[in-house]
Parts: C-alpha cells; sequence; structure tokens
C-alpha cells in the first residue's frame, strides 16, 4: 500500500479498530490472518495457527477462557501493531502481502481504505503507545457463533461446520496421503486448547464487554457457521433494535442463504445498512458440488428473494470462494449474473457490476496454484476470450440511475483487473505438488457423497492424468 497518507508500506488498520473470532471461540486479528496454509506443503515457516492470538504461554487467547478486552492489548496483538507501524510484515498477515505481491488487490488494501474514511486513523494512531498498546476501539467484529450449518462445502470441513462431521466421519479413516491426513485432522473434535463450539453460550464477560461497546460499534459482521440459523445472530439484532442502535449500526454477512428466520427482513429495515455477501461458487450442478448438498434450484430463488424482497438499505452482493475447482468458470458466472436482470445483487460498483471473490486457502490443495501449469494457461485464455463480451455488455450490471462511462468502469478496481490480479495470483507460485491429495480428497468425498467430480466439472478431467 505505497501512500503517504498512511503510517508505513505494512500497515492495516483492522488491528486498531477489529477482532475476529473464530467458531470455537479463538480469536484473530482479522478472518484472512492464519497463514498456516500459504505454501505448497503443510509446513509452517512461521509456527501454527499463525494468525490466531495467543497469551504469552503460546495458547491460544480463547473466549472460553478469557475476554476479547483482555486479547486487545495481549503481546500478541501489540506485537502486531508495532510491527506495521516499523513497516514490517507480520507473520499473522502473510496472506495479504502475498496477494499484493502477485498484483491482487488484498483485504489489507480495501479494509484500511474504508475504515481509513471512517474513523480518526491519526487520533488513533497516536494514542498507541510505544509497546503497541492502543485503547480499546472496536468499531468492527467479526463473529463466529459455533459451527451449525446445513451444508458440508468442498473447503470446509468440522471446524467451521456441523454439516461435515458425518462425512469426516466416513472419509477420514480412509485417507491414505500424509499430508491430507494432516490437514483433515480434527483434534478432540475440536475441544482442544480449551476451544468449544458453544463458546457463546453462559458467556457472560463476553456478552457484558460485548454491548458495552455497542453504543459506539460502527459495524457487526456474521459468517460461519452459518448465522441466520443461529439464535444469538438475532438476540444481537433485537438488542440493537430495542436500545436504539440499529439505526447508526451496520451489519454484515457471509452466508449461505438456505434458510432464515420469517421476520429477518424487518429486523434489517431498522439498520443503518445491511451488507449481505450471499455465498455462492459457481453455477448449476458445479454448485450444488461445491457447496453439498445446495440445490441450485434453492440458490437461484434465493438471489431473486435477496433481489426482489429486501429494502434499499440492504446490498447484495455475491461472496465467491476462488478455488480450484471453479476459477475456470468464473467467467460463466458473470455472465449468467450479468443476464438475470438483478436490481440489486452486485450491482455498480461492487465487483465492477460482476461478482466478488476471496480466496481459498484452507485446505491447501484446493488453492487455485495446485492446479498445473497447462490448465491456468487454459484459465487465462479462457478469462481473455470472455473480456470482450463482458465489455460489450458492462452496462447489465450498472443502475440506470449511475452515470458510468466505460473508461471509469474498465479502470474499476474490482472488474477486468480484479480478475487479473486473481490470475496471476494463480500463477504465482506452482503447488502441483498437492494435486495427489486433491485427487485422494475429491475421489473419497465423491465415494461418501455419490457425486462425480469428472462429470461435473468436465473441462478438468485431465488435471490429475500425471498424478
Amino acid at each position: 500500500m505505497k501512500d503517504n497518507k498512511y503510517p508505513s508500506e505494512t500497515f492495516c488498520l483492522l488491528p486498531w479498530v477489529h477482532l475476529s473470532t473464530r467458531p470455537d471461540g479463538s480469536m484473530r486479528v482479522c478472518c484472512t490472518a492464519n497463514a498456516s496454509s500459504v505454501g505448497p506443503t503443510n509446513d509452517k515457516e512461521h509456527g501454527g495457527q499463525v494468525g490466531i492470538l495467543k497469551t504469552d504461554d503460546g495458547k491460544p487467547n480463547n473466549l472460553n477462557v478469557t475476554d476479547f478486552q483482555t486479547a486487545w492489548n495481549s503481546n500478541y496483538m501489540k506485537n502486531v501493531r508495532k510491527q506495521m507501524l516499523n513497516g514490517e510484515q507480520p507473520p499473522s498477515c502473510i496472506k495479504c502481502y502475498k496477494e499484493e505481491a502477485a498484483g491482487h488487490r488484498s483485504k489489507r488494501q480495501w479494509e484500511t481504505d474504508y475504515w481509513a474514511q471512517r474513523v480518526d486513523m491519526d487520533k488513533i494512531v497516536a494514542n498507541t503507545e510505544e509497546d503497541g498498546f492502543s485503547p480499546a476501539h472496536l468499531t468492527y467484529i467479526d463473529l463466529r457463533f459455533g459451527t451449525k450449518c446445513q451444508l458440508g462445502c468442498i473447503m470446509c470441513s468440522p471446524h467451521d461446520s456441523s454439516g461435515w462431521i458425518k462425512d469426516w466421519g466416513a472419509i477420514f479413516p480412509k485417507v491414505q496421503n500424509e499430508s491430507l491426513k494432516e490437514i483433515m485432522q480434527w483434534e478432540n473434535k475440536g475441544s482442544t486448547n480449551h476451544s468449544s463450539y458453544n463458546w457463546h453460550k453462559e458467556n457472560p464477560i463476553f456478552w457484558d464487554q460485548f454491548y458495552e461497546q455497542m453504543p459506539t460499534m460502527q459495524q457487526v459482521y456474521f459468517a460461519g457457521g452459518e448465522s441466520l440459523i443461529i439464535d444469538e445472530h438475532y438476540e444481537i439484532l433485537e438488542y440493537a433494535v430495542k436500545n436504539g442502535y440499529a439505526k447508526d449500526l451496520e451489519l454484515r454477512y457471509n452466508s449461505n442463504g438456505v434458510e432464515w428466520r420469517e421476520d429477518l427482513f424487518d429486523l434489517w429495515k431498522e439498520f443503518k445498512i445491511v451488507r449481505f455477501h450471499y455465498s455462492v461458487d459457481s453455477i448449476y450442478k458445479m454448485n450444488e458440488y461445491i457447496r453439498y448438498p445446495s440445490t441450485w434450484e434453492r440458490t437461484e430463488e434465493v438471489f431473486h428473494i435477496l433481489d426482489k424482497e429486501t429494502t434499499d438499505n440492504v446490498e447484495v452482493t455475491v461472496a465467491c470462494a476462488v478455488n480450484a475447482l471453479n476459477i475456470y468458470y468464473i467467467p460463466d458466472f458473470i455472465q449468467w449474473k450479468l443476464t438475470q436482470g438483478f436490481r440489486k445483487v452486485n450491482m455498480w460498483p461492487f465487483g465492477a457490476g460482476g461478482i466478488n471473490y476471496h480466496f481459498v486457502y484452507w485446505p491447501g490443495h484446493i488453492n487455485v496454484k495446485v492446479l498445473p501449469k497447462w490448465f491456468k494457461e487454459e484459465c487465462r485464455k479462457k478469462y481473455q476470450d470472455f473480456y470482450p463480451w463482458w465489455k460489450d455488455n458492462y452496462h447489465l450490471g450498472i443502475p440506470s440511475w449511475h452515470n458510468v462511462e466505460y473508461k471509469d468502469w474498465e479502470n474499476a478496481a474490482y472488474g477486468i483487473k480484479r480478475l487479473e490480479g486473481m490470475l496471476s495470483f494463480m500463477e504465482s507460485e506452482d503447488w502441483t505438488i498437492r494435486l495427489p491429495e486433491l485427487k485422494e480428497y475429491l475421489e473419497l468425498c465423491d465415494a461418501q457423497r455419490n457425486t462425480n467430480f469428472y462429470e461435473t466439472f468436465t473441462e478438468m478431467k485431465s488435471i490429475f492424468k500425471n498424478v
């Protein structure tokens, strides 16, 4: 981030305004801050669970046994702040720096740009002590209340989804590849180091501190498990409405959108803005495979419900988890989306009217870098063949009340430039050493789920020909 308005080139505003929770009660600098699998193997250059806040004895700083006020100025957090102010790259943040080096716009960049417009950054930094201590200023919190979820997405696990438990129990004992076996571990069913998927239950200290911060909080972000079927999510919304905080509070979601409580849309009306990132990764049978056992019929239905039946304070975007299985088909997804006649789904400027994307890092064998060189070249060719169509039809992603000239659209950070950055990231490293574990993983999933990778992703049949 080469911008003199920020304290350093490695600076990110999130450690001064934000905390992120995990479904097991662990806390992170942010949801991207975990570098455990950002390489071609499972070797952990900086130690395990990088990005998870730790106590001085090296154990996870978990909400089952501590509180976020204490974690806020733990030695771990203070050190992250110090490193950023000194222009160093904290190991917890390696994902963002790697994406930027490959020409992709990272979470660090867009979050810092976003929050720098909404808080007094200069004052916050000035109030940071030499050791990295910063007064608690929880402007934005990421909440993940356990693992309750209806789906068992191909890139997920029982660490994040209860929908994976049955399949994990059947698949894991059959795993032969040692790397795959390591990455699929679920030690003590997630109860290691005081962790618990019920951390938010019977936890008065957390709730007292959370509600104490709410009057000055600007955004609450809900993610999985699946927040729309979790009671505590609705309790927060009701509390904010009842106490008059909703009108100044932004809500943000990553959600599968499979189902929700009947009064959700009525609650949303009370909030300043709702940003609903609908987790869809492809179209038709491909999305059903990735987000198993969802149906495309329901997925498409929800698109239109969100587009037509939510109020104007609700923004709807696609949250596409870019991985080895779907990167080739993203142009098809964008084309489908643009031809649906949506009123609000990813309309300009979001994704330049296309869709939004983020990379899958864990499990490592599903990262886009695992693909063989020849297939990466096929991906690039497909994107280049797609660009003329998008240029001719870019207006389909722009509401009639926006006067967006072609040059503005073409130069938008989240349009073709974003796709090019995504391809560059894919091509930046060779992780084909992980192809054997991907092959075994998909075959084991297919046997358990009665799915068929080779029939669903027909253009990818040959990626394992030399494996």
